[in-house]
């Protein structure tokens, strides 16, 4: 079984180790594909900036601005003559142009505009306007979803643009330049990555967490097998020795003539009896365990006197224990509606665990609590006390605090998985504190 878990929890691993390694890898291939939308968005941005920059430092002809946009274009005159001849004082003769015009379809109109801007600020040698460029820039940006203030630079050395530059050149200048714009783009990444980034990090967290209670299961089976293996090696030992005494005695009682001799035979057969009776409660005790798992236990609640009913219990208690218990109840009759067997059972199970575990010099404790809300028992002794790491599983059927190789103390490890069990049956709680060194108390609470 150790080897089966063992290699379910080796394949979870490797299967959740994947799922992060693949959303660590979306990730970050998400941002980068993000980066370079910004950068791209953002060049072209700058490149359509400058054409309405250039745009609007010229005056462009009347005619791009009809309804059907045009261009018309001196072709040539007739007769033929130099066109800079027809300004002079010496031409004298009468000739007639030719002109043509152009069309413009409203696919190519952007690109005429921009054309003869660039071509009429470049004789105009007007300085570039990096304010008002960026101010344009910054409403380019703010179309695309992007709102941040920008800087903007020119570099005229060198003239290339580095890959993660935002940037374009201009070469229609007197002196070609470039302008480098400055952003801050981690704002907008982190906004329009955040969703993608807290949909990996769940996903991760989700496959980290399957995995880490995929461990605490494994644990836990590991843990119930080895209990299981305990609780077979503890019933096997404790019902060998009964087993031995009743065949020894059969075959004395069969062999050496013990049945001739009354007194022997009854000497015999009352061991008998003992080791039967025993064994029948050893029995019956797990059936009840068993009954109340399947919850068929039956409650059978009734007012009863909880001082009288204490009293009675830790009386009978004292005869058969050496260890005198010290009872603290109200000094007051006290009715609680309560099933009476199940409360002696659960007392005397936490009473013969104290005398069993706490040591011998050790003080134990009965204290009842009653309050609005409800009632409590305590029991609580100063022995050897229990380790935190064993408290947490104490209420586990089967477990028994470990002791090295020790067992002078016998059991199966149901006494306190049996008194849980008693305890919700009738609506109840336990907890159970102690400290190594200063002892352990129950506290069995009940509602009104």
């Amino acid at each position: 079984m150790k080897k089966r878990l063992r290699f379910t929890f080796i394949i979870a691993t490797i299967t959740v180790s994947s799922i992060v390694l693949f959303q660590l890898y979306w990730l970050y291939y998400t941002f980068n594909n993000a980066q370079r939308g910004f950068h791209i968005t953002a060049v072209r941005a700058l490149e359509k900036s400058i054409d309405l920059y250039q745009s609007q430092q010229v005056e462009l002809p009347t005619s791009l601005n009809y309804k059907k946009p045009s261009l018309t274009v001196f072709m040539r005159a007739k007769p033929s003559v130099e066109a800079f001849d027809l300004d002079t004082p010496k031409h004298k003769e009468v000739f007639k142009a030719e002109f043509n015009t152009v069309a413009i379809d409203k696919q190519h109109e952007p690109y005429v505009r921009a054309l003869i801007a660039r071509l009429m600020t470049q004789q105009m040698h007007k300085p570039l306007d990096l304010n008002t460029l960026a101010g344009i820039y910054e409403k380019e940006l703010a179309k695309d979803g992007i709102v941040m203030p920008v800087i903007l630079t020119l570099r005229k050395q060198p003239l290339s643009i580095l890959p993660n530059e935002v940037a374009s050149r201009i070469d229609y200048y007197k002196s070609p330049v470039v302008v480098i714009a400055k952003l801050s783009s981690s704002g907008w990444m982190i906004r329009h990555n955040l969703l993608p980034a807290i949909v990996s990090f769940i996903l991760i967290l989700l496959s980290a967490g399957s995995l880490w209670y995929m461990g605490v299961i494994i644990r836990r089976q590991l843990k119930l097998d080895r209990l299981k293996n305990d609780f077979i090696s503890n019933i096997t030992h404790e019902l060998r020795t009964p087993l031995t005494i009743l065949r020894s005695s059969n075959e004395a009682i069969a062999r050496f003539g013990v049945a001739g001799n009354p007194e022997k035979l009854a000497r015999y057969t009352g061991i008998n009896a003992d080791i039967i009776d025993k064994l029948e409660g050893e029995v019956e005790r797990i059936m009840d365990i068993s009954m109340i798992d399947r919850k068929f236990s039956i409650k059978e609640m009734k007012q009863v006197d909880l001082n009288q009913l204490l009293e009675n219990l830790i009386r009978r208690f004292d005869l058969i224990s050496n260890k005198p218990i010290l009872l603290t109840i109200p000094n007051r009759p006290i009715q609680v509606n309560t099933d009476p067997y199940k409360i002696e059972t659960i007392l005397n199970n936490l009473l013969d665990n104290a005398k069993k575990y706490a040591g011998d010099e050790a003080r134990i404790s009965v204290e009842a609590v009653i309050s609005h809300s409800g009632w409590q028992l305590l029991v609580s002794d100063n022995g050897h006390g229990i380790s935190t790491d064993n408290l947490l599983y104490i209420f586990d059927k089967y477990y028994r605090v470990e002791n090295g190789d020790l067992h002078d103390v016998k059991g199966y490890g149901l006494g306190l998985s049996h008194v849980k069990g008693l305890v919700e049956s009738l609506n109840g709680k336990i907890i159970a504190k102690s400290k190594i060194g200063h002892g352990t108390t129950f506290t069995i609470t009940f509602p009104v």
